[in-house]
């Protein structure tokens, strides 16, 4: 780094504390400059509207707007989005869209403190479970369908959510005051925001979209505060606005997981921050450690701490059992009140009947049933399944006590069931009753579907040579029991167990794969490790005893048994929830017509039937303002281009910047178009089913993005009275667009075919859905 301060670019300048960032870094235009390289005219009079447009800083380099003018601008475009997302919120009064879903699932369960599971974070549901107290629901409605009773109040929640959607609106427009915007075409964009038809009808129903756009626009209002306080570090509003920052990405991250590419965006702008500073010369090593500790702080111990305590008051709310949390830890589920678990008999004897529950997410229990592999033995297969039945249980018969064997032949498999608990290296035979065979092993069979493994099969009680073989014998290995349990006997739910085959002495393991749905009904894979560095605690080789059913033996309370941590289950549903969030493909032999691919969001090629579409229901197309939707799109896929161009004329030297207006440009543009790359384009890296909503929070970077640009790019072309015209015109035109399709938006109620010039695309299923069968 050079130690000239010439030749250093300075980014925070602590050498002069009493000058200010704008004086130093941001100097006013000279007239007739334009800082685009194409446009130099002497006198231009975009100079004069750009200068205008300008802030001035004052005391710490806070901005000092004309209150009167933004007050009366942001007032009036609140009460806008008022009336747009209030607008007859409560005339369709059945179930909309996934209302079923995330009221049934998640708010009737919240009120009445029923433990389930969701693929989402808890802080949105439990505000939508927030609106439902409100309303004075008594939480009894199961959302089958159909109209709402009438003591739901229904309209109240909608209400509620719609909140989330109205504040968009007077965030986008401080965000793009914040990015240096003027007042006017700030109000442009937060009326884009305003008349866009998507994010309107996504705000009007009870749903998780506008609290997630809600947070995701309150991240980047904040970030573009903390933007304008760079020059200010370690001041009361740095601060301040360094923390709101952290709270804000703590509250999207803990509404859905999309919410992580704010955290993104957030993170790459402080890492360019932090890079800049480091090459500051005159900034003391003090000073960049403590940047360095606040930013850590405030960006990612705030919104962990935050994403955290949503868990804690989620776990707090959900106290009663459902057999949704079979999947956590046994000590948590004993603490659940009502739960089937925690009064079952304390040891596990010769004839007990036994389910068997792996520690492998998403395998279930060990089961069993008349199909039969369709290759290798041919034989009865053995899978993981998800629900509780009948074909789960298995008798459980203790051969030959531990000590008393030293190798396979010293084991009879003939012998008879000894009584009494059984414990650490015992021999068990493992009868399936609901088919009368027993769990076998053998090395001569690879898996179905995990070639590595060997099969496991069922064999019937009547081949008696193969039922009453070495290889239908398992040794017992208990592995870190609950501190309480640790006897020596395996006890149902605190003492997880390896079953190790005595005759092949490979390991009972879930592999994680799922049958084929023709033939296996696409449960989980079980079969046999026979690697000897398989880990003690690998979690696919261990089955807990979830439960054990033996009438001579008296029901003792296991939780007393049983322990449990926050971190623990918090670490295990969040494992969880990625499990299921990844499990929820696309079913690419058939077309479902709610589902598209994120190639085709941009541009609006599908837009999404949230209803029924006969003639006599109220219907409602998430659709966008095709004019907002395809210019953000627009704008947003040439600027790569433009910034290339730029890169050639700077490596040509024919590059007309001054640096400081250079910087002034693109850390807004920055801010905005990666926001909308890093919300869009990591959905093409999933596996996951997709929805055209999930493009909504991409789209709000978006069409910022589109307002910032026609601002910059007209005031390097045009006059101050042309960009009056502009400002006019693409006003004139959001406000057109929305009020055209304002009747899907709203609902119509009549025949669609009545509804005219709706069908701008021949892939919008406004009139007929062509992948309708």
């Amino acid at each position: 780094m050079s130690g000239s301060p010439e030749s250093t670019s300075i980014f925070y300048d602590q050498a002069q504390p009493g000058s200010r960032f704008d004086d130093m870094h941001l100097p006013q235009r000279p007239a007739g400059f334009s800082a685009y390289p194409l446009a130099d005219k002497e006198g231009d009079s975009s100079a004069t509207a750009y200068a205008s447009a300008r802030r001035t800083s004052g005391r710490g380099g806070r901005a000092h707007w004309n209150w009167s003018s933004d007050r009366i601008l942001l007032i009036s475009l609140t009460l806008l989005a008022i009336f747009t997302k209030l607008y007859r919120i409560g005339r369709r009064d059945s179930v909309s869209w996934d209302e079923s879903h995330f009221y049934k699932n998640f708010s009737q369960k919240y009120l009445r403190h029923l433990f389930h599971h969701d693929v989402h974070p808890p802080l949105a549901k439990m505000l939508i479970a927030l609106s439902n107290y409100f309303a004075d629901s008594n939480g009894t409605y199961t959302f089958d369908g159909g109209d709402y009773p009438a003591y739901v109040n229904y309209t109240f929640m909608r209400v509620f959510n719609a909140a989330f959607g109205i504040a968009l609106t007077p965030m986008a427009f401080l965000t793009c005051r914040q990015l240096r915007l003027p007042s006017h075409f700030a109000a442009m964009a937060a009326l884009f925001v305003t008349l866009d038809n998507a994010i309107c009808v996504m705000s009007r129903f009870i749903l998780l979209d506008a609290p997630l756009l809600c947070f995701t626009a309150l991240s980047l209002t904040m970030l573009s505060y903390f933007y304008r306080q760079r020059a200010n570090p370690f001041s009361a509003e740095w601060f301040k606005y360094l923390i709101l920052t952290g709270v804000a990405l703590g509250l999207v991250s803990s509404s859905k997981w999309v919410g992580f590419f704010a955290i993104a965006l957030v993170g790459l702008y402080t890492i360019h921050e932090l890079y800049e500073m480091f090459c500051n010369v005159r900034l003391p090593v003090r000073d960049y450690a403590k940047h360095w500790v606040f930013r850590i702080v405030a960006l990612l111990v705030t919104p962990l701490v935050i994403y955290m305590s949503c868990f804690v008051v989620h776990f707090w709310m959900l106290s009663r059992y459902d057999n949704s949390a079979n999947f956590m830890p046994m000590g948590f589920q004993v603490r659940l009140r009502g739960n089937p678990l925690s009064h079952q008999p304390y040891d596990v004897q010769t004839g007990a009947q036994v389910r068997l529950y792996s520690q492998s997410s998403g395998t279930g229990y060990l089961h069993s049933h008349a199909h039969k592999y369709p290759a290798g033995s041919q034989r009865q297969q053995i899978t993981g399944y998800g629900f509780a039945d009948q074909n789960n249980f298995w008798n459980i018969e203790r051969k030959r006590v531990a000590g008393t064997f030293k190798d396979v032949d010293d084991v009879s498999p003939h012998d008879a069931p000894i009584d009494g608990p059984i414990g650490n290296g015992d021999v068990i035979a493992l009868h399936h009753n609901s088919t009368d065979s027993y769990l076998y092993a053998e090395e001569a069979f690879k898996a179905p579907i995990s070639s590595q493994y060997s099969e496991v099969s069922a064999v019937s009680s009547n081949e008696g040579t193969k039922a009453k073989s070495s290889s239908s014998l398992w040794v017992v290995d208990i592995v870190s029991p609950e501190k309480r349990m640790n006897d020596g006997r395996i006890h149902p739910l605190g003492t997880p167990i390896r079953l190790r085959n005595l005759a092949s002495n490979c390991i009972l393991v879930a592999t994680g794969e799922r049958l084929d749905k023709d033939w296996g009904w696409g449960q989980a894979e079980v079969a046999c490790d026979g690697d000897d560095d398989v880990s003690l605690k690998s979690s696919k080789h261990l089955w807990t005893i979830e439960r054990n059913s033996n009438k001579n033996l008296t029901a003792v309370d296991l939780g007393k048994y049983m322990s449990t941590s926050f971190f623990k289950n918090f670490g295990v549903l969040n494992r969880q929830m990625w499990l299921t969030n990844n499990a929820l493909i696309p079913d690419h032999d058939k077309h479902n017509v709610l589902e598209s691919d994120p190639w085709s969001w941009p541009f609006m090629v599908y837009p999404m039937r949230m209803v029924g579409w006969d003639d006599s229901s109220i219907k409602y197309l998430e659709i966008g303002n095709p004019f907002l939707w395809w210019g953000s799109a627009t704008v947003c896929l040439l600027f790569p281009l433009q910034l290339f161009y730029w890169l050639v004329c700077w490596q040509r030297k024919c590059m007309s910047w001054r640096s400081t207006e250079f910087r002034e440009y693109i850390d807004g543009a920055m801010i905005l178009w990666g926001g909308w790359a890093l919300h869009y384009l990591p959905f093409f890296a999933m596996g996951r089913v997709t929805y055209i909503h999930h493009y909504l929070p991409a789209l709000y970077f978006g069409i910022l993005f589109l307002a910032y640009q026609i601002y910059n790019v007209s005031s390097w072309y045009l006059s101050e009275r042309s960009l009056r015209r502009v400002l006019f015109t693409c006003a004139t035109t959001a406000l057109f667009g929305f009020w055209w399709f304002s009747p899907l938006t709203y609902g119509w109620n009549k025949p669609i075919a009545d509804l005219k010039g709706m069908q701008w695309a021949s892939s919008w299923p406004v009139y007929k859905d062509q992948f309708e069968l």
